[in-house]
C-alpha cells in the first residue's frame, strides 16, 4: 500500500513530471521522515489541496507529520509558510507591500542594468562560463538585497546558510539546524541595524511596522519574515534562470524561435515554470477533517503532499504535456503555487526571468551548453530544484 518516494529525476530523459504520467491521482507514500501520507498528482486535486482551508499548514503540534525531519520548517516556527489565517493573513498583508505592481514595475530598469553588467563581464572574460555562478545567482541576489536593504557585500555569507536551508536532503540534520540558526542570527543583526539607522528599504518598513504597532508583528515573526523573503526571493529565481537556459539549450529549435521573436519571452518563462519549476512539490499539509479527494477519503489528521510538478504535466490540462513548447497557450501552470500561499514574489520572479532570458539570448550568439546535458548535476527532490552548475559557451 505504501510506495517509496520516487528516485531523483534523471534529467532530461525522464523528467519528474513524466514519472507520474500513469500514476494514480491519489496514493499512499512514505516520506523520508518515516511518516506516511497521501501523494496527490492531478491538476484539479492539487489546486484543491493548495487552496482548500480544510488542508492546514499549521504543523507545530506534538506528533505532527513532517516531510524530512521533525521541525523541518523553512525558517522558523513563525514563518509565514507555516501559518494559517488569521496569522498568515496578517503577515501576508504586511509582506505584500514589497511586491506591489508599482514597486515591481519600478525595478525593471535596475534589473536590466544588473543583467547588462553581468553579461558585460561574461563577454569580457569569454566562454566558457558557469551560468549559475556568473549570472543566475548574482542577478536575483542583487535585486533582493537592494529591495530588502541587505548589504550585497554579505551575499556569500547569506548564500552559505540559505543554500543549506533550501536543500535539506543534501545535508545532515545538524548542518541544516546550524544554517537556520545562522540565518536567524544574521537577520536579527540586520534588523537591529535597521532599527538603529532606518533607510528607505522594505526591511526598514517591516521594522517600523513591528515597533510602531507591536501587535502586528512580533520580533520572531519579523526575523522569520525577513529570512523567508530573502530565501524565496533569490533561491527560486536562480533556479528559474539556470533551468530555463538549460532547457533552451537542450531544445535548440525553441531557442531559435525565442531569439527570432521577443514576443515569446513571457510565454517562455511560463513554460519553463510549467516544465521544470524550482518547487516540484508543495509544502506538506494536514487534513483538518475528512475530505473526499480523487474518489477517496483523506482522513482527518492525514498528511497530504501535492505534487505541482506532476500537476503541470497533466494531459487533461496541458495537451502534449511532455513537450517543452514556449508557444504553449492557456497554460495555467502551478509552479508558483496556488491559494493563500501563492508565491508573494511571483511577479518579480517573472520579470527577472524575462529580463534574464532575453538579455542572454540577445547578447550571447550561439549560446549553448558547454557540456553534455547528462553531465549537469541537479539538486535532489524535496528542495528548491535546479542545476548546481550550467556550463555554457557562445560565439565570442
Amino acid at each position: 500500500m505504501t510506495a517509496a518516494y520516487p528516485a531523483e529525476k534523471d534529467h532530461p530523459a525522464v523528467p519528474m513530471g513524466a514519472v507520474y504520467a500513469g500514476h494514480p491521482p491519489l496514493s499512499r507514500i512514505a516520506f523520508p521522515s518515516g511518516h506516511e501520507g497521501w501523494l496527490v498528482t492531478r491538476y484539479d486535486d492539487v489546486r484543491t489541496v493548495l487552496a482548500d482551508p480544510r488542508f492546514s499548514r499549521n504543523l507545530l503540534y506534538p506528533g505532527a507529520p513532517c516531510l524530512i525531519e521533525p521541525g523541518d520548517f523553512a525558517t522558523g516556527e513563525r514563518s509565514i509558510l507555516n501559518l494559517d489565517p488569521p496569522d498568515h493573513t496578517r503577515l501576508r498583508r504586511l509582506s505584500a507591500q514589497a511586491f506591489t505592481v508599482r514597486r515591481i514595475a519600478a525595478l525593471r530598469p535596475r534589473i536590466q542594468e544588473i543583467a547588462d553588467d553581468l553579461v558585460d563581464t561574461l563577454v569580457a572574460h569569454g566562454p566558457p562560463a558557469d551560468l549559475v555562478e556568473e549570472f543566475a545567482f548574482p542577478l536575483p541576489t542583487a535585486v533582493m538585497c537592494e529591495l530588502l536593504g541587505v548589504p550585497f557585500a554579505a551575499r556569500e555569507r547569506f548564500r552559505r546558510w540559505s543554500r543549506v536551508i533550501v536543500t535539506p536532503m543534501q545535508h545532515a540534520p545538524a548542518d541544516v539546524e546550524r544554517a537556520r540558526r545562522d540565518g536567524a542570527h544574521d537577520m536579527a543583526e540586520l534588523v537591529a541595524a535597521k532599527r538603529a539607522a532606518p533607510a528607505g528599504d522594505f526591511l526598514s518598513a517591516l521594522v517600523h511596522a513591528r515597533d510602531e504597532d507591536g501587535d502586528r508583528l512580533t520580533e520572531a515573526e519579523l526575523i522569520d519574515l525577513a529570512t523567508q523573503l530573502l530565501l524565496a526571493g533569490h533561491e527560486t529565481t536562480v533556479s528559474l534562470i539556470s533551468t530555463g537556459i538549460f532547457l533552451l539549450c537542450r531544445y535548440p529549435e525553441q531557442l531559435a524561435a525565442l531569439r527570432a521573436d521577443p514576443a515569446l519571452t513571457s510565454g517562455a518563462v511560463e513554460e519553463i515554470m510549467r516544465y521544470d519549476s524550482p518547487a516540484e512539490v508543495s509544502l506538506l499539509r494536514v487534513a483538518l477533517e475528512d475530505v473526499e479527494l480523487a474518489g477517496c477519503v483523506v482522513g482527518r489528521g492525514d498528511a497530504v503532499l501535492a505534487h505541482t510538478g506532476a500537476a503541470n504535466r497533466d494531459e487533461n490540462v496541458f495537451p502534449d504535456a511532455a513537450a517543452f513548447d514556449i508557444r504553449r497557450k492557456n497554460a495555467p501552470q502551478l509552479g508558483f503555487g496556488h491559494g493563500i500561499h501563492f508565491c508573494l514574489g511571483a511577479a518579480l520572479a517573472r520579470l527577472e526571468g524575462e529580463i534574464a532570458v532575453r538579455t542572454l539570448v540577445d547578447r550571447l550568439p550561439g549560446l549553448d551548453l558547454a557540456v553534455s546535458p547528462e553531465s549537469v548535476v541537479w539538486r535532489p527532490p524535496l528542495s528548491v530544484c535546479g542545476p548546481e552548475e550550467v556550463p555554457v559557451t557562445w560565439v565570442a
